[in-house]
């Protein structure tokens, strides 16, 4: 016979009477309210910079406008303020806007329509030379109000928004350049093709090229040494002859010396100023030490230059 065993979580009362323990009310976060803000149908109407909020009446008069239609379509709330939305519109698209208005108030259903609206400030020029203002196609939204006991109509709650909206705009420019950066790559790629095509052809050039270079080096050697020779002696040639020899003192690093004297690196390595020295110096460690006497030994030296 099988024996019932008894839940450990469950007292002996409730086990008998098969009852579950009550669960202990859980914690409830709290949660900021916005509504709970001072005023805050007008923040939050404000603060809807993109989007333009819209009261109509059952005639599509404008009862109200909200102030982003300053900033996306350059016009104040006054100006709409009494007046026909559909006046604000492009011609072609009037008559789907008031079938659509017309519909949603007679069905009490939400309205879609695309509708392009005038700008103020901005024009352009038309195709027949003419100034037209500057439009923005707008995804326009809105649903009729009715009192709950009388199914009185009392206004027309819309909201038109530029579209493609800024986030669809930002994704539209981003597949662009991503496209227009594939399309670099592979003009990229065709270069490279081409300039590999191009490498057995400028081999061949750059070859004659080296040819020609040596052949006239050899002709500007035998020219120079012609003019070499035709030149007068005198102080113009041998200053010539140094300008055209260059040297540097393997001591004080100067390139510039009325007279490049030897060294111990061979000759014309030492201006004249360290040339002497360094003669000077050689000459004395060359003098053999003086005699007992103090007089100098018969040995002489030369002074190297």
């Amino acid at each position: 016979m099988a024996v019932p065993v008894q839940d450990p979580l469950l007292s002996p009362v409730d086990s008998a009477q098969g009852q579950q323990p009550p669960l202990s009310p859980v914690k409830e976060i709290p949660v900021f309210e916005f509504t709970k803000r001072k005023r805050w149908g007008d923040l939050l109407i404000t603060e809807l910079n993109d989007t333009i909020i819209l009261v109509l009446s059952e005639s599509c008069q404008v009862w109200y406008c909200g102030s982003a239609v300053t900033e996306i379509l350059g016009w104040r709330e006054e100006e709409l303020v009494d007046g026909d939305l559909a006046d604000l519109m492009n011609v072609d698209d009037r008559t789907n806007f008031r079938n659509a208005f017309a519909e949603s108030v007679r069905s009490k259903t939400e309205m879609l329509v695309y509708a392009r609206l005038q700008c103020k400030h901005e024009f352009y020029v038309a195709s027949d030379y003419t100034s037209a203002p500057r439009e923005v196609l707008f995804e326009i939204r809105g649903r009729p109000h009715y009192l709950p006991d009388t199914d009185e109509f009392k206004c027309y709650f819309a909201m038109a928004q530029p579209y493609p909206s800024r986030n669809t705009a930002m994704l539209n420019t981003f597949l662009e350049l991503k496209m227009e950066n594939e399309r670099l790559q592979q003009r990229v790629a065709q270069l490279r093709a081409q300039s590999q095509a191009l490498d057995g052809a400028s081999d061949s050039f750059f070859a004659s090229s080296e040819s020609f270079d040596a052949s006239r080096a050899a002709f500007d050697v035998g020219a120079s040494g012609m003019n070499a020779e035709l030149e007068d002696d005198g102080p113009r040639k041998k200053a010539k002859r140094l300008a055209a020899e260059q040297h540097v003192c393997v001591t004080c690093g100067r390139t510039d010396s009325p007279e490049w004297r030897k060294g111990p690196m061979g000759p014309k390595t030492l201006c004249n100023a360290c040339g002497l020295r360094w003669a000077k110096k050689a000459r004395k460690t060359s003098e053999p030490e003086p005699d007992g006497d103090g007089g100098p030994s018969g040995g002489g030296t030369t002074a190297i230059y």
